[in-house]
Parts: C-alpha cells; structure tokens; sequence
C-alpha cells in the first residue's frame, strides 16, 4: 500500500512538472502587445495588427468549440491549397454572437505571414481576417472554461471594467492558451473587449 501511494505521487509529480514545462516554456507564438496599464483585476494592452483565420459554427458552445477546432486546426496542417503546415500560434478566440446560437471561433495565424502569402483555405466556412491595431482590457483567469464559468467571468470583468469608468467598443472575447489535456489548474485564459482610448491623466 505504501509503496503505491509513493508510486502515485511521483506519477502525479511527473505529470505536474511535464505540464509545467508545456506552460511555460514551449514557446508558442502569440500576438504582439505593450502592456498600457495594470489596474485592479485586469490589464490595459495595445495590440499591434495581427491575422485570424475564423469560422463560426451552430451552439451549443462545446460542440461548436470542438467543430471549430478540428476545421481550423485542419487548416493549418495542411488542409489548405499549398498544402503547407503552419505552426499553432496563441490564443484561439471565441466569440458568442447576440443571438446566442453561434460561436465565432478564431486561430492567430503565424506571423511570418501577410494576407497575400498566407495558404488559402480549402474549406470555404473559413474566413481570414485582419486584425486592426486596437487598445483593449484583459482580465485573466484559470481552470477549465466552461460556459457556465465563462459567464460568470464576464460578470465580474464587466463588473470592474465599471468601477473603473472603462467604456467597451464591442463584445467580449474569449482566449484560450492552453491545450486540454493541461491540467485545470494550469490553464491560462483571457477575457479581453476593445475599450475606449483612455483619458489622459
């Protein structure tokens, strides 16, 4: 008995620390941004332009993620008319649209890539996109983003951003860093909504 329990905690301990290395330390790209302003519960960023390849699919909201996915993952490895794999970059997006019946889902495209290189999709449901420079709030938070946790996330950064007088340019979006077979507790997610410039101090 004590010997499994031993045996267990350094399984456990293995995993905990492969998934560490996989957090912090495999290097995925992500979109250019300078910090503004770190306020109480959330962050001011200024991205700079980046490209999105986007799809948008039916609710319920695990369906459409998963669809989403596998088409724009697809994508990127190959499923294109060059033929040609990319790397995966960070966040993927998701956006929840007013009627509540479908979800826009968005992966950041490689960087080393403009409008008139990037691959061309195969898949007609996918849209490229360029993202314009824009100055938005973050407000980050962990574990597995269920829909159930997601609104109540939103509750309480929409909640903030009024405290602070922040005013948003359009909806919320959803980021997600972290594959899923990371542990829960390691999970890096970001709400992040366009806000007006600030005023000057």
């Amino acid at each position: 008995m004590k010997y499994s329990i031993i045996a267990l905690i350094i399984f456990f301990t293995i995993i905990i620390a492969w998934q560490l290395w996989y957090v912090l330390l495999i290097g995925i790209k992500e979109p250019t941004y300078k910090i503004v302003e770190k306020r109480n519960g959330y962050q001011i960023r200024q991205y700079e332009p980046y490209i999105t390849a986007q799809v948008t699919m039916p609710a319920p909201y695990k369906s459409a993620i998963n669809k989403g996915f596998k088409i724009l993952a697809d994508y990127i490895f190959g499923d294109n008319k060059s033929y040609i794999s990319m790397p995966m970059t960070a966040p993927v997006f998701t956006q929840e649209e007013s009627t509540q019946k479908e979800y826009d889902i968005s992966f950041v495209m490689p960087f080393n890539y403009n409008l008139e290189t990037l691959p061309q999709p195969i898949n007609k449901i996918i849209r490229i996109k360029k993202q314009k420079p824009k100055l938005v709030a973050v407000y980050t938070f962990t574990w597995y983003p269920s829909d159930k946790r997601i609104a109540q996330h939103k509750k309480e950064f929409i909640k903030i951003l009024g405290r602070d007088y922040i005013q948003m340019r359009g909806p919320i979006l959803l980021a997600r860093y972290n594959p899923p077979f990371i542990v829960p507790f390691l999970m890096h997610n970001e709400l992040i909504v366009e806000i007006n410039e600030l005023e000057k101090k």
